[in-house]
């Protein structure tokens, strides 16, 4: 911290005589010491202030005890209005000022991690203290990055960074220059919540905060690859509806949207396209069409599934345990029998 001083030309009296010249000529001025960092023009705080009266003919100074203390109050208020002393506060408002535009932008950060973790959606990001969620850890891995790549339902497919970070600042820095959007950033490894563990996750705070991408930006960068759609120039049947379907689920200015996607899906569906099949049995899972079926989803994931595709596999599994009378081990039953190759992920939970 660093002092500087502010002089306040007042007025002329002659009231005084100079012992040294005898000049009856006085100039009156006011000095207001204050605190200041970095910057001089931005005073802090002022930490004292003074009426100074000087002979105009020789500039020495005068007592300024000797004047009436009735006179040299009215001079005093005269140098020091009220103004003038709040002015030399700037910077403390300023700095208070900034203080509480941060504390409320962690407050909207706060407020919106709250509503996207009890409506999560695909490509949320997750900035996550793994310290809550495993016990073997080394010292300096404490937090990771992670994203939410499918929903079935009420469960939420999690894939995490492949790094850990010391700093929250570090997993910040990531998505601020890019680094998610590299193929290999995430781990293959999927864990699987539902949407009541997560908001646990949050209150226990192993969930600290939750961004959303807006047109696929966070902080201005590309944070997930764009994907293409099916598209070719060999006919297979269904995959025109299919594409019909998702361009109708993205149209929200239509009012019955959703409603011409399922029609559009179900007609893929049922030409035995597979993409068709699975986003049928999506719409079926959430019942945004206003239906909501999950053992005909489970019907069109496993026409899906029994065509090699992994995801439709998956969600079967996820869907599977939601539904009394499916049975895991008889679809992949049906699988082996149909000579699909595929891979069973682990449902891992930390609170199943």
């Amino acid at each position: 911290m660093e002092y500087s001083e502010q002089i306040i030309q007042g007025c002329v009296i002659d009231e005084l005589t100079c012992p040294d010249c005898g000049c009856n000529h006085h100039q009156v001025k006011g000095v207001i010491k204050y605190a200041f960092f970095f910057v001089e023009s931005i005073p802090f705080f002022p930490v004292e202030k003074n009426t100074v009266i000087q002979c105009q003919q020789c500039w020495v100074k005068t007592d300024v005890t000797t004047l009436p203390k009735q006179r040299l109050k009215e001079l005093s208020k005269n140098l020091f209005p009220a103004w003038r002393l709040i002015s030399k506060f700037l910077g403390s408002l300023l700095t208070l000022m900034f203080i509480g535009y941060l504390i409320q932008g962690e407050f909207e950060k706060h407020q919106m991690s709250d509503q996207f973790i009890g409506k999560p959606a695909v490509n949320d990001f997750y900035h996550v203290d793994f310290r809550y969620l495993s016990n073997e850890l080394r010292p300096n891995e404490k937090f990771r990055i992670g994203k939410v790549t499918d929903i079935t339902g009420d469960i939420a497919t999690v894939v995490y960074s492949r790094l850990f970070y010391r700093m929250q600042r570090g997993a910040d820095e990531s998505i601020r220059v890019g680094h998610v959007t590299h193929f290999s950033f995430f781990s293959k490894k999927q864990y699987h919540y539902n949407f009541a563990e997560l908001e646990k996750m949050r209150e226990q705070g192993a969930i600290y905060r939750v961004e959303r991408p807006v047109q696929n930006r966070l902080r201005g960068k590309p944070v997930v690859a764009a994907k293409k759609r099916f598209i070719s120039s060999t006919y297979f049947p269904g995959a025109r509806q299919n594409n019909s379907g998702l361009a109708f689920l993205e149209a929200s200015y239509i009012s019955d949207h959703i409603q011409l996607a399922f029609e559009k899906f179900k007609v893929s569906a049922e030409r035995g396209h597979k993409l068709g099949q699975v986003n049928l049995a999506e719409l079926y899972i959430t019942g945004k069409h206003g239906e909501r079926d999950l053992n005909k989803a489970l019907f069109w994931l496993q026409a899906a599934a029994i065509q090699d595709h992994q995801i439709a596999i998956d969600k079967y599994l996820i869907v599977c345990k939601q539904v009394a009378q499916c049975s895991r081990d008889d679809f992949i039953n049906v699988l082996s029998e149909q000579g699909v190759n595929f891979h069973i992920s682990k449902y891992t939970s930390k609170y199943l």
